[in-house]
């Protein structure tokens, strides 16, 4: 178990896991609004749905850095430390 390599890159693979659900998110809603009719978001028509999309975007995103998080501490404990 190599402790020291969860503690360096915690910021690092929780910044890439945000931004990477943030990008996929809005990429999914922009293509998704343009569709005639939605898949995976409701039509923003008024600022209720406008809200209630940002914030699905956003938690979302913050679930994608929690699950790169497990990753890094499933890598931590795989990972041997070196001397």
């Amino acid at each position: 178990m190599n402790i020291d390599f969860f503690k360096y890159n915690w910021r690092k693979y929780y910044k890439r896991g945000f931004l990477t659900g943030i990008f996929v998110l809005c990429f999914l809603c922009f293509i998704d609004q343009t569709l005639q009719s939605s898949i995976f978001f409701n039509k923003i028509e008024d600022l209720k749905i406008l809200m209630f999309t940002l914030s699905f975007i956003f938690f979302g995103a913050v679930f994608c850095g929690l699950l790169s998080l497990v990753i890094l501490f499933i890598l931590t404990l795989i990972f041997v430390k070196k001397n």
